[in-house]
């Protein structure tokens, strides 16, 4: 029984360390994301990155690639 709970405190640990060290990086995802909603008008953004041509997808994948990094 007291290896479930050592299991069961090392998941909690690990989940903790995951989130204090990926906090930075999700903080500074939404500061950037703010500021393009602020400074860059959404008719802009529907026009080059909406709809379904070929180019739209294309620039919305090019722009969404760095996102996970």
């Amino acid at each position: 029984m007291a290896e479930f709970g050592n299991a069961v405190r090392d998941i909690v640990f690990s989940y903790w360390q995951i989130m204090v060290e990926s906090s930075v990086f999700i903080l500074f995802g939404f500061l950037v994301a703010g500021f393009l909603k602020g400074m860059i008008p959404s008719d802009f953004i529907q026009r080059h990155l909406g709809g379904k041509s070929k180019s739209g997808v294309f620039k919305a994948a090019l722009f969404g690639v760095p996102i996970p990094l």
